[in-house]
């Protein structure tokens, strides 16, 4: 599918766009330890500048919030969907018992601001590393894994360093599609009970495998090392639109369509494929959804490498 006609602020042109995530601060002289032992990532010892995706599972492995770690000198910030801020900040603050550390849902004095297009983006502030954070006046600014930049802090902050880029500004709708591009399970969409980290390709960006124990992490184990999940996240590109919860048909097995987006003359969108037993995608020639003949582009983590393997 050649996408030639339209072009797409956030995956065609570069562009800002603001987010409606929300912030956990973690404070305290046990937070790195505390929340090592919490979350699904390995945050014992990291430095300042360090930022780190991360799952807080149920016991069974649901997840029951994602987001991103990053981070600072005196504090981290857990950037995660808003509509679990509030919980996870309780959870956190639940479980520390004699331990000097603080979680406080900090959604309305922080937000998140993204910058994403082709290639490397270039912003003040930002280090060239990917996934990494520095501190830059009252915020921090993110390079993220495949180049894109966030900027988190006060709300004035955040403002001035948006206007200082004097790119064009993207909408939701702009930002779903590089999202659904990307390759970027959503809170809600593809994340949500019953799915599990292998299934959505999580384990190379969420999960490192040689931690100590947290919750879920008998769960993850138990399928990494035991066997291959039935399902697997993959961009898909489709011909017409089709809705969420459509069924895909790939070589007579069934999946899923779990979100779907314009991009270009066409559509794009996340689905859960069936696999074979080497754990290989099915339909990587074309797939139908809902009617509608679509080519997988991608498996979700594919080429990645998974720490702590």
């Amino acid at each position: 599918m050649r996408h030639t006609g339209v072009m797409t602020l956030l995956v065609d042109t570069t562009a800002v766009t603001a987010r409606t995530d929300g912030v956990v601060r973690v404070t305290g002289a046990d937070r790195l330890s505390y929340l090592h032992t919490l979350l699904s990532q390995d945050l014992q010892h990291a430095k300042p500048g360090t930022v780190a995706d991360f799952l807080y599972l149920d016991a069974k492995g649901n997840a029951l919030a994602a987001g991103q770690a990053v981070v600072r000198s005196e504090e981290i910030w857990l950037v995660t969907p808003r509509e679990v801020a509030a919980d996870l900040a309780a959870a956190l603050d639940k479980f520390r018992f004699l331990l000097q550390v603080e979680a406080i849902d900090a959604t309305d004095e922080l937000v998140v601001a993204s910058v994403r297009g082709p290639g490397q983006i270039d912003a003040p502030g930002a280090r060239s590393q990917p996934m990494t954070a520095a501190p830059h006046g009252a915020g921090v600014v993110v390079r993220g894994r495949a180049g894109g930049v966030d900027a988190i802090g006060p709300g004035d902050w955040v403002s001035d360093w948006v206007s200082r880029l004097e790119l064009p500004e993207a909408g939701a709708e702009d930002y779903e599609a590089w999202r659904i591009s990307a390759g970027e399970p959503a809170w809600g969409n593809e994340i949500r009970p019953g799915r599990r980290a292998q299934e959505l390709g999580l384990l190379p960006t969420h999960v490192h495998l040689r931690k100590g124990c947290y919750p879920g992490q008998e769960s993850i184990a138990k399928i990494y090392n035991l066997g291959r999940p039935r399902r697997s996240l993959a961009v898909i590109e489709l011909s017409e639109a089709v809705e969420p919860g459509a069924t895909v048909e790939a070589e007579g097995k069934t999946g899923e369509i779990t979100s779907v987006a314009p991009l270009g003359d066409g559509f794009v969108a996340l689905a859960l494929l069936p696999v074979d037993r080497d754990g290989n995608v099915l339909g990587r020639g074309s797939v139908v959804a809902g009617g509608v003949t679509g080519r997988v582009r991608r498996r979700v983590g594919e080429g990645l490498p998974q720490p702590g393997a």
